[in-house]
């Protein structure tokens, strides 16, 4: 079977600068040909273009424990396939094959040349939203360490958020009425968590490299996104279901960002996840009973100049449907890529055999 290599140097070789963020699609979740062909992707660029770290459509939170495996052995491979992922895509054998990978490339070798793993999606499921407890607590705990004075409690932080079932209640997804995010103790908390992220922002200097400021930050920011979801679920407006979307998609961009700053030094960052979350133009979603327009995580990338450029995945059949005037493949075949830059509003497509077979590399 072709290696990809020379396909994915040929299309690095047309951008107008190299990526920091260089997304890889997939047009459907389940279909592990897709998301071993994103390993042998991954490996191909650790190997010959420098990259050093993988982010992929996962709960952020989540992915810190697969982080800590790849880099320590911290915990088993049980537990990180269980505890480590978001959507079912721990039970992915693919995913096992990433991970387990991923941590005899770490190896022996020293921190600065180690790969990452990181979720970019925020804790949010199709029928519910996590609470923000567990971040915000989890930033409480780590200014506690710095700092003596803190602008809330953690008690206080425990009592306005309760239960975390009151949160994650499914009926809230369809009736806002079933939300907490509107109650008075919900927009308590969401200044506090305001106050105490602002908090954590005014003391980054003094901070400097502290080990645990990244996982702050990943707290941070998570908190206050699942409180601005949560309010936006409570919303009674016919664009309920866009604006939720929309909200998920900003919490994947400033995850991506933040990403992209923290590994710029080591290596570019490899994007996986639905093509829809990635692509350069407008998602939306057509259904009986919904429809649902948002601006992505790879738009909001694009609109802000980001060092991001993205691949979408596809079987040769399916290709054919989408571009039938792709032009001259860049690879070789089994491996094509097609530069189509503004056909799709996107950068390329990756052309796939239909086989899941891909033999030794």
């Amino acid at each position: 079977m072709t290696d990809p290599a020379a396909a994915l140097s040929a299309f690095l070789a047309t951008l107008s600068a190299a990526p920091q963020l260089l997304g890889l699609g997939e047009p459907t979740h389940g279909v592990e040909a897709f998301a071993l062909w994103r390993n042998r992707v991954f490996q191909t660029l650790v190997e010959t273009q420098g990259f050093r770290s993988i982010a992929i459509e996962s709960d952020i939170i989540a992915g810190l424990q697969v982080d800590a495996y790849i880099a320590s052995g911290r915990g088993t491979l049980d537990e990180v396939m269980t505890e480590g992922f978001s959507h079912g895509f721990g039970a992915r054998p693919a995913n096992r094959e990433l991970v387990v990978w991923m941590r005899q490339f770490n190896a022996g070798r020293n921190e600065t040349d180690r790969l990452r793993f990181h979720g970019f999606d925020p804790p949010i499921e199709n029928m519910w939203a996590a609470s923000p407890r567990h971040s915000l607590l989890a930033l409480h705990d780590v200014l506690a360490q710095h700092f003596s004075h803190l602008p809330v409690t953690r008690a206080t932080l425990e009592q306005l958020c309760g239960d975390d079932s009151r949160w994650t209640n499914q009926a809230a997804a369809m009736d806002p009425s079933q939300s907490i995010g509107a109650t008075a103790e919900t927009w308590h908390l969401r200044a506090l968590a305001d106050d105490l992220v602002g908090f954590l922002e005014t003391q980054r200097p003094g901070l400097g490299a502290q080990p645990d400021l990244w996982t702050a930050q990943v707290h941070a920011r998570t908190a206050l996104g699942l409180l601005r979801y949560h309010a936006n679920l409570a919303a009674p407006s016919p664009d309920r279901i866009s604006q939720m979307l929309a909200l998920r998609a900003v919490m994947m961009t400033d995850n991506l960002l933040a990403m992209a700053e923290r590994e710029e030094e080591r290596g570019p960052t490899l994007v996986f996840a639905h093509t829809s979350h990635l692509q350069r133009g407008a998602s939306q979603i057509r259904m009986d009973t919904m429809n649902a327009d948002w601006w992505p995580a790879g738009a909001h990338l694009f609109g802000r100049d980001a060092p991001y450029a993205v691949l979408a995945m596809s079987s040769g059949e399916g290709a054919a449907v989408l571009l039938p005037e792709a032009g001259e493949g860049l690879g070789q075949s089994g491996a094509h890529l097609y530069a189509t830059p503004g056909r799709l509003k996107r950068d390329g497509v990756l052309i796939l055999p239909e086989s899941a077979q891909l033999g030794d590399r």
